[in-house]
């Protein structure tokens, strides 16, 4: 029984519409298990019926990021899902099955799916079968495809990058999605255009690629290795895909090759589509500590914060941003809080000053969220200033019955990155961090307080 996850065979108008109709909705379906096990009411907008799963990120739980990762999983699972079928499909329609790429751009996959499911019966040669005598050809000519295919995906890796953060501003499906899938896809076509390398040997041309790209962005200062690490993952499992496709698309023979990479042509197109509306997900974040003091003590320790003397986690001293110290220049409504993290200082206004209950304060600048580790002073990395905010946070003291106090930290912020799924986790994961280091300074400062 061939697997559904499959490049091999053809697939009928009905066998299709049907498969890949319960993959697409399977997300729905999971969406709405969610939020009703969260007794969250599914009262979905229009985008909710092209990216389902995002609504897990919108919704009004704050749920782990455990939870976040194992959608973006899904999402990748399915993506993969829908390749498979929309390329079996091709094979024995009327279209190229280099088109079976646009299934991974939201909102366009719809009608792609639509128009393969109405597509007439076309005429194709089966694949030739894959067996040793690929290798009956000269090995110069393989290698010199390989290298091709190589070059071309850190030339794509590079002009994607550039025209979607230096020109359009956007980090989105476009850049993190259909660029890897694009890139892997192109690098293993070409590798394997004069013969079948094999699956392993295109896999390994793919992450090569993609690494030399990576390298590339880091030597032009396009970006710097902590954003090129947190995204890598994400970026190696879309160029695989698509490198399995794009080897599947060269297998296929020359009848076929005159269009196998017209998709490249989607990926700016859906850059631009993203810029007219750019991605944006908030969510909110509480953290708490019990602190060995009375709500007094706890009080002069959050108003009058100093400077933090413990060290932070690795990944903030590698550049992400962290809190060193802060101060609150006036006292009631209206007075401003100065915060100076490791990247730049944060201005906040008080909106809410309850002594020894309640503080609270909109964000009115936020410093940039990284200093990128990289061999240049300054790189050309948009996200570094604007992409993550904080909107405003809250601090509660709550008297507890043994005499020690609840000091709690509410933030909520906005995240203009997608997929929002793979990057909401680590932005969860930050300001958490931050607010723990945050809230222990404040505990010692109390209890130190008490003590004298």
């Amino acid at each position: 029984m061939r697997s559904p996850f499959s490049l091999e065979g053809e697939l009928s108008r009905p066998a299709y519409a049907a498969a890949s109709a319960v993959a697409f909705f399977s997300q729905h379906a999971l969406v709405a298990l969610v939020l009703t096990t969260l007794g969250e009411p599914l009262t979905p907008p229009p985008w909710f019926w092209f990216t389902p799963l995002r609504a897990i990120v919108l919704s009004n739980q704050a749920l782990s990021p455990t939870v976040l990762l194992a959608a973006a999983a899904v999402t990748l699972l399915i993506d993969w899902l829908l390749v498979v079928l929309a390329f079996r499909r091709a094979r024995q329609a009327r279209g190229h099955p280099g088109l079976s790429a646009l299934v991974v751009a939201p909102g366009l996959q719809v009608f792609v799916m639509l128009w393969l499911c109405f597509a007439p019966p076309g005429s194709l040669s089966p694949a030739p079968p894959e067996t040793d005598a690929r290798w009956a050809v000269d090995w110069r000519s393989t290698a010199t495809a390989s290298a091709l295919g190589m070059l071309a995906g850190v030339i794509l890796s590079i002009a994607a990058v550039a025209f979607s953060t230096l020109v359009l501003h956007l980090y989105g499906y476009g850049l993190f999605i259909a660029s890897p899938f694009v890139i892997g896809m192109t690098t293993a076509y070409l590798a394997n255009r004069h013969a079948d390398v094999g699956g392993n040997r295109t896999i390994t041309l793919v992450l090569c690629s993609l690494g030399l790209g990576g390298l590339a962005l880091l030597g032009l200062a396009f970006e710097g290795v902590i954003c090129l690490l947190i995204a890598s993952p994400l970026i190696a499992a879309m160029g695989v895909v698509g490198g399995l496709l794009g080897r599947a698309l060269a297998r296929m023979g020359t009848r076929r090759r005159g269009g196998s990479l017209m998709s490249i042509a989607f990926v700016p197109l859906l850059m631009v589509g993203e810029a007219a509306l750019p991605p944006r997900a908030d969510f909110d974040n509480v953290a708490s500590i019990e602190v060995d003091a009375p709500p007094a003590a706890v009080w002069d320790a959050v108003v009058h914060m100093g400077p933090i003397p413990d060290a932070p986690a690795a990944p903030f001293r590698w550049g992400l941003a962290y809190p060193m110290r802060g101060e609150i220049m006036g006292t009631g409504v209206g007075a401003l809080r100065r915060g100076v993290f490791s990247t730049g200082v944060a201005y906040e206004k008080v909106t809410e000053w309850e002594p020894d209950r309640k503080l609270s304060f909109i964000v009115l600048s936020d410093p940039p969220t990284m200093r990128e580790f990289s061999p240049y002073q300054h790189v050309n990395a948009p996200h570094q200033s604007g992409y993550f905010k904080t909107l405003d946070a809250r601090f509660t003291i709550t008297p507890l019955a043994d005499g020690k106090t609840r000091l709690s930290l509410a933030t909520r912020h906005e995240l203009d990155l997608e997929p929002a799924l793979y990057w909401t986790p680590f932005a969860i994961w930050a300001t958490y961090a931050n607010k723990a280091r945050v809230l222990r300074h404040f505990r010692q400062q109390a209890e130190a307080s008490t003590v004298r």
